[in-house]
């Protein structure tokens, strides 16, 4: 009898994984990196009232849902901490990237090629990031370069759309994990900038970061090219009929509620990432419609979700890492450490 209570609680859990890409991997189009600027607006006919009621409904069932799966079946979500191929997860993580860095640099886009005029600034943090993506590429100082990473994102942030910008925030988490992972294999060089203050955490620690960080980045997106801007998604589907209730005969299923309804998905999978709720489950439905897009829009949109690919692989193999409670608790134990031994130290010169 358990045997079969296993087996059927394998298909339930593929059943969810397989509807879940099925009627998720629309969502993931960058519409801005296929949509040209200033297209007319378009108005809405739907009614915006009952879509978000139905969404909330919706979502409400999803994350209880999510609650009880997260509860039967914890592996979902544990962390997992290989010791021999963590310290490769990372570098490869960097290295990939360190390529996307680099190809957006050299098509002139600023981490994604939506953000391609900043000013007079452009040609120099477009030199900036080329720099990072090869720092990133060779293992060259790869602390610094993540901290410089950290920077060329506030940099933009100031010089360009607000918006764009924000859509790009899994920049920030990736160099965070970086930064406090560091990097000891497949490198060119030692990356430590602070001799005195051990700031490396644990793989668990570290993929915090990727996990959070990515899970807001989705749930912007969500809101920003679907949900607050449905005339991008329309013009979208204009000249992609993605809309395939409607192909399938549900005729009152609208584009207007498809593009909706795509940015709904994006909304939930980023809550679940940022809550750390059935992360591989999560993880599994994200690469699928990652890996999906490419297959209809080309090259261009692989290439564009290569870190986040890197990431979501990363949640899917780690689980959700620690909470960020514990990594915070880490950090502040190391930085009081640091000043204890560097009291005597001080307290030396000055005799």
């Amino acid at each position: 009898m358990e045997y079969f209570r296993k087996k059927i609680h394998k298909y339930i859990l593929l059943g969810i994984s397989v509807l879940s890409v099925f009627f998720a991997f629309p969502a993931y189009a960058h519409l801005k990196w296929f949509v040209e600027s200033g297209q007319p607006a378009q108005a809405f006919s739907g009614n915006l009232v009952a879509y978000t009621s139905a969404w909330l409904l919706i979502t409400l069932i999803v994350v209880l849902i999510g609650i009880v799966l997260d509860k039967l079946y914890p592996k979902i979500s544990l962390a997992w901490e290989p010791k021999k191929i963590e310290p490769y997860a990372t570098a490869i993580i960097g290295i990939l990237l360190g390529t996307s860095l680099l190809i957006n640099a050299s098509q002139g886009g600023l981490f994604s090629v939506n953000i391609n005029d900043v000013g007079s600034m452009h040609v120099t943090l477009l030199m900036l990031e080329g720099f990072i993506g090869l720092s990133l590429i060779l293992g060259l100082a790869v602390r610094q370069a993540a901290l410089l990473l950290v920077g060329l994102w506030l940099c933009v942030l100031y010089l360009s759309n607000t918006i764009d910008v924000l859509e790009n925030t899994w920049v920030v988490g990736a160099a965070l994990f970086l930064f406090f992972r560091g990097r000891t294999v497949l490198r060119y060089t030692h990356e430590d900038i602070f001799y005195s203050y051990d700031m490396t955490l644990s793989q668990a620690q570290a993929i915090s970061f990727l996990r959070i960080f990515l899970g807001i980045n989705l749930i912007i997106l969500g809101f920003s090219e679907k949900i607050m801007y449905l005339q991008l998604g329309l013009h979208f589907l204009q000249e992609h009929p993605w809309n395939f209730m409607a192909n399938l005969g549900v005729t009152w299923f609208t584009d207007e509620l498809f593009v909706f309804s795509a940015g709904a998905v994006e909304i939930i999978l980023g809550l679940f990432l940022v809550t750390g709720w059935v992360t591989r489950l999560t993880a599994v439905v994200l690469a699928g419609f990652f890996l999906t897009p490419p297959f209809f829009m080309g090259p261009e949109e692989l290439v564009g979700h290569i870190p986040h690919l890197a990431m979501v692989v990363a949640v899917l193999v780690f689980g959700r890492g620690a909470s960020l409670g514990d990594v915070f608790s880490t950090l502040n134990r190391k930085w009081n450490a640091r000043d204890s031994h560097s009291a005597p130290l001080s307290s030396t010169k000055n005799t």
